[in-house]
């Protein structure tokens, strides 16, 4: 963010349908159908309406709760979605709050990042803590200290986190998981509605990976080709094609176990 004084900047605002040139601004609100032709330097950018930026965002924070495309990167301290947002470019943040719809076509790089609506990720996802209640997809790796999930999330590269929590509700896949500590859960609802549509769509509750690697590893409902590492424990309704343990192994009696090598 500039050093420019906030009492030395003006507000900008679009209620009905305009078009502004980007710059420097205090408050930047969107609540018509707005677009801004250039890179935006502001302290805070609310969109509640239809917003285009055609350009690069650095702001204070940044609020949506309509529909808006950033064209370019984007850099801010805090952003909130509860309706459409589409990134372009790259984003970092401290913290990122999606309660809506969004799509970031770039790297992800944000401290604190929680997803209870939907999130695709383009490129890579590199922070502090992630918690993703409701969907979250990713084309590349996912680097984070912290990882938990109880909705739907499918990750094509690696997941990499000190401390991975994964409660499956919904079809999940991971390509690979590496971690500390790995604990992965079925807490899916056995109703009818839910057989049901699971039945039409040819879903399961299950979490799809190739590799599962960590000190402490324990899997339910989990469908892996091979599991690595040190303590296992292997619960309710897995299928592993191959486990290596240098530790403990324990196995539930309704999962099944291809190969299990000691090593």
């Amino acid at each position: 963010m500039n050093t420019v004084e906030k009492k030395e900047l003006h507000d900008l605002k679009i209620s009905g349908s305009g078009t502004s040139a980007g710059g420097q601004f205090d408050s930047v609100k969107i609540s018509g159908s707005g677009k801004i032709t250039g890179n935006l330097d502001c302290h805070e950018l609310k969109i509640s309406g239809s917003g285009t930026i055609l350009g690069d965002v650095n702001a204070g924070l940044i609020k949506t709760s309509g529909s808006s495309t950033i064209e370019g990167d984007t850099k801010a301290e805090t952003i909130t979605t509860s309706g459409s947002s589409k990134y372009e470019g790259s984003v970092m943040t401290a913290e990122m709050n999606i309660s809506g719809s969004s799509k970031v076509a770039g790297d992800l790089i944000c401290k604190a990042f929680k997803v209870s609506g939907s999130c695709k990720v383009g490129g890579k996802i590199h922070g502090g803590s992630l918690k993703a209640s409701g969907s979250l997809r990713a084309d590349m790796d996912c680097e984070v200290e912290t990882f938990s999930s109880s909705g739907s999330v499918h990750i094509e590269g690696l997941l990499n986190s000190d401390h991975i929590k994964i409660e499956i509700n919904h079809e999940s896949s991971i390509k690979e998981i590496g971690g500390e500590s790995i604990t992965v859960r079925h807490q899916g609802s056995t109703g009818i509605i839910k057989q049901v549509v699971n039945f039409f769509l040819q879903k399961e509750d299950y979490l799809f990976s190739d590799l599962i690697e960590g000190d402490e590893v324990y899997l339910e409902n989990t469908k892996a080709k091979l599991v690595r590492r040190k303590h296992v424990v292997i619960g309710d309704n897995c299928h592993i094609d191959t486990v290596e343990y240098s530790g403990t192994m324990d196995v539930k009696a309704d999962s099944r176990i291809g190969e299990s090598i000691k090593i």
